[in-house]
């Protein structure tokens, strides 16, 4: 019997073989221009490299899903790269189910956190919204206004931290750029429209403080099949001294 991806071993969160996907997912998406500097400052704590002064804010609903149970959310994509690879950084990630929570964060990376989310669209209309006490976005696109060509900034493949922390200490245990592009698989219809953002106020200081006086510049509504992908590891970034010691020991058992 194969091992699940979750614990506990018996009853795991999501689907072992990380297949999941929709017939009728409906996907909002908002570009933004960045100052620089706050993309810079954003992207030095990580191993990426700056492309542009912009962020994508993506808010999705999965209805009918298969694999998970319905979920909603999404997060802030900014353009990066990674030893040449071009891509989006997921640098801030959020989802209203545990199982969804779960699926993308312990084995591609995605920084998701629990989040009050809706998502509706009426007409021309989409307007989503992610809530928590120290993040919250509202997104709004109306189709078949504002720029007809959107401005050709990356948002797939999404370039992923996988950060797992130590058991033994506070030292981290291993780290990799992780490289997943569910939007070479999945088959959705979008139209182009104008978009417009807010952050509305926190309980606690906003995780998300640096998009203030952004310019949202273009939005997009995209509506179809989406699939799942597994990934690819881009890179190492650190391996802790756990695993060194769990290396050198299986070695010299080997011996």
């Amino acid at each position: 019997m194969p091992r699940p991806n979750n614990i506990p071993v018996h009853r795991p969160l999501y689907p072992s073989s990380l297949i999941y996907g929709a017939e009728d997912a409906k996907v909002e998406s908002v570009l933004l221009e960045v100052p620089e500097d706050r993309v810079r400052a954003l992207l030095a704590e990580t191993p990426f490299d700056f492309v542009s002064g912009h962020a994508w804010i993506e808010l999705m609903v999965l209805d009918e899903p298969f694999g998970v149970a319905r979920f909603m959310g999404g997060g802030v994509v900014v353009p990066a790269s990674y030893k040449g690879t071009v891509g989006g950084y997921y640098a801030f990630c959020y989802l209203d189910t545990d199982d969804g929570l779960a699926l993308g964060r312990e084995p591609f990376g995605y920084p998701k956190k629990y989040t009050d989310c809706t998502f509706q669209a009426t007409g021309r209309a989409v307007t989503a919204s992610a809530k928590r006490r120290d993040a919250a976005i509202e997104i709004s696109v109306v189709t078949g206004a504002g720029p007809a060509k959107v401005p050709d900034v990356p948002r797939y493949p999404h370039l992923l931290l996988q950060v797992i922390p130590s058991a033994e200490s506070t030292e981290v245990l291993l780290e990799r750029v992780i490289l997943r592009n569910t939007g070479a698989v999945s088959e959705m219809e979008t139209k182009s429209g104008e978009g417009a953002f807010a952050l509305p106020e926190t309980a606690e200081p906003s995780e998300l403080a640096w998009l203030e006086g952004a310019k949202a510049v273009a939005g997009l509504y995209s509506r179809g099949a989406f699939r799942s992908a597994l990934a690819t590891v881009l890179g190492t970034v650190t391996v802790g001294r756990e695993i060194k010691a769990a290396l050198r020991a299986v070695t010299h058992a080997g011996e």
